[in-house]
């Protein structure tokens, strides 16, 4: 049998050391959601009252939404920014939701379809997560960084071969995750689950969540919550 491909990490810590941190907008909406720690308990309470104008403690997408958004343009003090930083990891938003709404138990008949107050602060997680790796799907995406005209929201394989080297020098360095560090041509076809020979934004966001569960990493244990057929073995 052919040797598994080995990932492409000795040209890529070289790259890894090059590589510029986290883009600027991803390093804004990541501090402007930093009160997802523990300690910012006071932070988020205010946010969620924030969020949930009206009160009824649940949040639907369109909120959830609307607070990303004025969160950014609060934390930066201009509205214009702060809209701009939202428009760029919109796409990732939808991802950390449907993950945020089902991690506790359900105490009603809504509640799996919308974020309680007991998931908000995994939610603000996931939107740190989930948008770190909007950022990176968007560098392979067209073979450049950030969303441009050469997008389509899918990565072939062809991109893939071509991106792997900044993949994994990413996840050396701005985006500190199992499955970017490992990366290599067989990666392409375990996250294509389906076949179709693209990977959207929803398989490439699975495959770097199974890696963090299967490892229990800070980060998989919190996207495990909720995930019993994803949560490690005891």
């Amino acid at each position: 049998a052919a040797p598994a491909p080995k990932p492409a990490v000795p040209a890529a810590k070289e790259a890894a050391k090059e590589a510029k941190p986290a883009v600027p907008e991803l390093d804004t909406f990541l501090r402007a959601f930093a009160f997802a720690a523990p300690s910012e308990a006071v932070r988020r309470e205010e946010a969620w009252r924030l969020w949930d104008p009206n009160g009824n403690g649940y949040l639907s997408l369109a909120e959830v939404d609307l607070g990303v958004k004025m969160t950014l343009q609060s934390f930066l003090k201009d509205a214009g920014a702060g809209e701009a930083v939202w428009r760029r990891f919109r796409p990732s938003f939808i991802r950390a939701f449907n993950d945020a709404k089902d991690a506790a138990a359900a105490a009603s008949s809504l509640s799996d379809d919308y974020v309680t107050k007991g998931e908000f602060r995994l939610l603000l997680s996931y939107l740190g997560y989930y948008a770190t790796w909007f950022e990176v799907f968007a560098m392979v995406d067209g073979c450049s960084d950030g969303t441009t005209a050469t997008d389509d929201r899918r990565i072939s394989r062809e991109e893939w071969e071509e991106g792997i080297e900044k993949v994994v020098a990413a996840g050396l360095s701005w985006a500190p995750y199992v499955a970017l560090r490992s990366a290599t041509s067989a990666s392409f076809d375990e996250m294509d689950s389906n076949g179709g020979g693209y990977v959207l934004l929803i398989e490439f966001c699975a495959w770097l969540k199974a890696a963090e569960v299967e490892a229990a990493t800070p980060a998989g244990l919190a996207l495990a919550a909720g995930d019993e057929q994803l949560a490690p073995a005891a």
